[in-house]
């Protein structure tokens, strides 16, 4: 009898020390719940010069995003805006662009995080550009279908490690904006 008694304090004893560490685990590795969105403004002729990138948190937990850029760089998030382009006249075609830099010192990953944006629950956080900034500077007449996508930076196996080791949650997943339509006459 007494060693059903003990049996049972140790099964129970097991299970709470398995919920308590899967409760660390869990709250340490909780998958981020971010939105991005697409905002126009400064309306010409019916399509717009300047884009806004917005990050919605719909999660519980808070998020930290890396600083972004339209510029694609190992330590920071890209911003790019798509667009389909339907001429009005037939011939008409899109403009790209690009851009580059280097940096000499980079510090760890664990420094670097110091400075990312926080994104409590609930929160969002608004980058802004003007449509050739992206590289998108289409002027023609026709149909403008804009999307924004975003890209989380190219961090090694063992810096993901440490953010995680930390209980760090950052965004990493790649992010797509729903479409906005504009005609220009």
């Amino acid at each position: 009898m007494r060693g059903t008694y003990i049996s049972r304090a140790f099964n129970v004893a097991t299970l709470l020390l398995v919920v308590f560490f899967w409760v660390i685990v869990t709250a340490q590795t909780h998958t981020a719940n971010v939105e991005l969105q697409l905002r126009a403004s400064e309306m010409v002729d019916g399509v717009p010069e300047v884009i806004s990138f917005v990050f919605v948190n719909h999660g519980r937990y808070q998020v930290r995003i890396p600083p972004v850029s339209p510029c694609i760089g190992r330590y920071s998030g890209t911003l790019i805006l798509r667009l389909r382009f339907l001429p009005a006249v037939p011939g008409g075609n899109g403009v790209g662009g690009g851009c580059g830099g280097g940096i000499d010192h980079i510090p760890s990953i664990l420094d670097q995080v110091k400075s990312w944006r926080r994104l409590e629950a609930g929160e969002s956080f608004t980058a802004t550009y003007k449509r050739a900034e992206l590289f998108v500077s289409q002027q023609g007449p026709g149909d403008y279908d804009f999307w924004g996508e975003y890209r989380s930076p190219t961090l090694s196996a063992e810096e993901i490690n440490a953010l995680e080791h930390a209980g760090i949650n950052f965004l990493r997943e790649p992010l797509t904006g729903a479409h906005l339509r504009f005609k220009r006459p």
